[in-house]
């Protein structure tokens, strides 16, 4: 075996890591650092590139390898992927599938409880854009129910741009501020007291009531 050929099939598969990342169209591209040399810039596979496309550059140190065809590093792809000592696996239950990101933010689904969570860390934020409407399903047969826990150290736990309707019953808990028009159709009752202003429903005295069958002009009890 020449000189030539052996090199080429020692280049046909080799591991490293990575040594710069550069991002640009119509592709990334990033360097290897072989141990030996380190390679020029060479293509970064991704796990779709077609219709469906997916972003997902590699960190800086990331161990990888590096797949070359007929030996010529040049021509050669990036895997990425592999956990060690500096970037050890974040989980060891056979049960979570999960994605950590390295601000903190994680992203995890248990098979086994049936569990889907995000978690952001402090004053990340979430947006969920669906133009056609969009719809969360809860089974009450089974007690489902959706919970809001706002932060109670910050005004304006829920805020709600727009209309709303319900078709159910409606409870509120804690107090209730409406600053515009209200409206009823049916009956309002209350075990406490209705005012208008600093008048009372339970203990306003209207003077100037005539006798008999008339009526004043306060509210009749």
């Amino acid at each position: 075996m020449n000189a030539d050929i052996y090199r080429r099939v020692e280049n046909l598969i080799r591991a490293g890591r990575i040594k710069t990342v550069t991002p640009s169209k119509p592709f990334h591209t990033v360097t290897v650092n072989l141990g030996d040399i380190v390679t020029k810039q060479l293509r970064l596979l991704n796990l779709r590139a077609g219709k469906d496309s997916t972003h997902d550059l590699p960190s800086i140190n990331e161990e990888c390898i590096v797949f070359s065809p007929c030996g010529v590093l040049e021509l050669g792809v990036v895997v990425v992927g592999l956990n060690n000592e500096d970037f050890p696996t974040p989980s060891q239950d056979p049960d979570i599938k999960l994605r950590m990101f390295e601000d903190g933010a994680v992203i995890s689904y248990d098979t086994k409880n049936h569990s889907l969570q995000a978690i952001l860390p402090t004053n990340a934020t979430a947006i969920l854009t669906a133009p056609g409407g969009l719809t969360v399903n809860a089974d009450t047969t089974i007690n489902g129910k959706l919970f809001v826990n706002g932060d109670q150290t910050n005004v304006g736990n829920v805020q709600i741009d727009g209309s709303t309707a319900m078709t159910g019953n409606n409870t509120v808990g804690g107090s209730q501020l409406v600053q515009g028009s209200s409206h009823s159709s049916g009956d309002f009752s209350t075990e406490a007291d209705v005012k208008a202003g600093d008048i009372s429903l339970k203990l306003h005295k209207t003077s100037g009531v005539k006798s008999g069958g008339d009526t004043s002009g306060g509210p009749v009890p």
